[in-house]
């Protein structure tokens, strides 16, 4: 998942939009946690800094493996449709 302001800011850190991205990824993370009925999804969450900051979150819903942790490229097998409707 990704949240990214519409326009270019010089720095993310700084931003009047990083407070509300911050609160839409503590929504998103409360959602996630009731699709899959755990008070605790492991997941992992980043600031990119920079013009075009943005946030990112990945829950680590199974395993990983060669791709992910060789090439930094990770996979999820839930498709795009399937994760709007439920996260809905």
């Amino acid at each position: 998942l990704l949240i990214a302001p519409d326009r270019s800011e010089p720095e993310g850190l700084r931003s009047d939009l990083l407070g509300p991205a911050l609160c839409l990824l503590a929504e998103l993370v409360r959602r996630l946690q009731r699709v899959r009925g755990e008070p605790l999804v492991p997941l992992n969450a980043w600031l990119h800094d920079g013009p075009h900051w943005h946030l990112e979150l990945f829950p680590r819903i199974g395993r990983l493996a060669g791709l992910e942790l060789g090439a930094g490229v990770y996979i999820n097998p839930v498709s795009p449709d399937q994760a709007a409707a439920e996260l809905g």
